[in-house]
């Protein structure tokens, strides 16, 4: 199924299936914003963004902490192993479709690869590497122009998580005596919530000749435990972006965010061992800071004409953590765009 939509959407470009609609190369958020436009009735738009994201060293609320000391039989955690670096590639394809000059329906598809590599209390030298990969939770959300004048609009954006993600991924697990054992992976490899989990965005933008600036804040809610006994935190996030116009085909952008998700509530049926590593711990409630760089292109005519690409970077600059975890290194996000009018394909 990802080959497919992969091909898919690759593909369209050049497919010649209707023309692109052309805006400034500002008038989408950056890249890393999800669900920051609206289009008019009949209006069809595809996306896709791959996303790597990168973790590695231990963090005690505000506090570096060594493997040696996650570890250590005579420290404070005891831990029996420890995760070394971890990171995700995520694909995500989506789908927006004006039902009218206000309402836009929204579908996000993730398909989630993770990797982690952990060291044992042994030694650096007993090292092993867990994955898992599949499916995300699906999102499908509505957005609904509050207000909207030539230079400004309002946006609200409500919708739902559909529990679509795996929430008992296994991996082989080596032990301290040097078995192996097919084992339930920690919350973090998991790759869903396991629950329906109700979306709220609301967002406002305001733009200039050559500068645009704008912010957007948003919920989601954990209501009730997964068939696997827990839930997984409430998570609020924040951003602030502006962007400059370069000409008819370049912007360059910047952006701040803020994020903090809420501890684990219940416990993992199938977590038999919670000393064997941080990873398995409830404690995986954070809050973060980040700062963000990127650049926008449009094709603003020819035949490739409503083409959008974007990249940007993303560094965190405050993380505190609820407990013993591993800390964000970077995030790198490249998308591609394409929106245009349905009556134009038949």
């Amino acid at each position: 199924m990802f080959k497919f939509l992969l091909s898919l959407f690759l593909l369209m470009p050049s497919v010649g299936l209707a023309d692109g609609i052309v805006g400034k190369p500002d008038s989408h958020s950056p890249i890393g914003v999800m669900g920051d436009h609206t289009h008019k009735k009949g209006e069809l738009m595809f996306s896709y963004r791959y996303m790597r994201m990168e973790m590695s060293d231990l963090q005690d609320a505000s506090h570096d902490i060594s493997r040696n000391d996650a570890v250590s039989s005579t420290g404070s955690y005891k831990f029996m192993n420890a995760p070394i670096k971890m990171h995700t590639n995520m694909h995500m394809f989506g789908g927006m479709y004006g039902i009218n000059n206000r309402l836009t329906g929204m579908v996000m598809f993730p398909f989630i690869n993770k990797k982690m590599q952990v060291r044992q209390r042994a030694g650096d030298k007993k090292r092993f590497t867990i994955s898992t990969r599949g499916l995300g939770d699906v999102k499908l959300t509505g957005l609904y122009t509050l207000k909207k004048n030539i230079n400004s609009s309002w946006l609200l954006n409500f919708g739902i998580s559909i529990p679509t993600g795996e929430t008992n991924a296994k991996d082989v697990m080596v032990m301290m005596n040097g078995s192996h054992t097919h084992s339930t992976l920690g919350y973090g490899m998991q790759l869903g919530s396991g629950t329906y989990d109700p979306i709220l965005k609301i967002g406002y933008r305001k733009k200039w000749n050559k500068i645009s600036l704008g912010w957007q804040t948003s919920g989601i809610w954990r209501l009730y435990q997964n068939s696997d006994n827990y839930h997984i935190g409430d998570e609020y996030k924040g951003t602030l972006y502006s962007a400059f116009v370069l000409n008819d085909w370049i912007s360059f952008s910047g952006r701040v965010d803020g994020k903090w998700v809420r501890k684990i509530s219940g416990a993992h049926a199938h977590h038999s061992n919670m000393l064997m590593s941080p990873v398995f711990s409830k404690d995986q409630g954070h809050r973060k800071v980040n700062i963000s760089g990127g650049i926008n292109f449009i094709i603003p005519r020819g035949e490739l004409k409503g083409q959008r690409l974007a990249l940007e970077y993303n560094n965190p600059i405050y993380q505190y953590y609820d407990g013993l975890q591993m800390k964000s290194d970077k995030t790198v996000t490249l998308g591609w765009q394409y929106a245009f009018t349905f009556k134009d394909l038949f």
